[in-house]
């Protein structure tokens, strides 16, 4: 065999050998579900800087999930009536927030933007990992939906959290 034959059938090889690789499925990291429970904060009313909402993950996650009011600014809500002085009376609140959670293997923190409804205090955000330590550093950049209602009486606010 000439080394030119030779040439050609290992760029064949080295070909199928690629277009192999290429079909085969790269791993995806596995997505964590957990359920947040979290309670209002009355400091926040006193003093925008501190958390909006303190509590508990649990599931995948288990830790402490926290939460900080970021805006938008100028608020952004449908059906605010502007004869009220206090601005209660929306009909959808949209809002963005810091969050962090905090467990025994690392911290994850991200941003999200969502909205709330007066009707039914459904709530709904979509954000992102946006640093994270420990046995989580593989998730920046990964994306998180979280989703619940709140319970007023209770000043809580409990749902899914899912980072895919």
């Amino acid at each position: 065999m000439s080394k030119l034959s030779l040439a050609k059938g290992l760029g064949v090889v080295l070909f199928v050998f690629v277009i192999f690789l290429a079909f085969i499925p790269t791993a995806q990291a596995k997505p964590f579900r957990s359920e947040m429970e979290v309670y209002f904060n009355p400091l926040f009313g006193t003093d925008p800087s501190e958390p909006i909402w303190i509590g508990y993950i649990h599931g995948d996650l288990e830790g402490t999930m926290t939460f900080w009011a970021t805006g938008p600014d100028p608020p952004k809500d449908i059906g605010y009536d502007a004869d009220n002085a206090l601005g209660y009376e929306w009909n959808v609140h949209f809002f963005t927030e810091d969050w962090i959670i905090v467990t025994s293997l690392g911290t994850i923190c991200g941003i999200d933007k969502g909205c709330t409804v007066s009707a039914n205090w459904k709530f709904r955000m979509n954000g992102e990992v946006t640093s994270a330590t420990g046995a989580y550093s593989h998730l920046v950049g990964h994306q998180v939906h979280m989703n619940g209602q709140i319970n007023w009486g209770l000043l809580q606010a409990i749902g899914p959290v899912n980072i895919n």
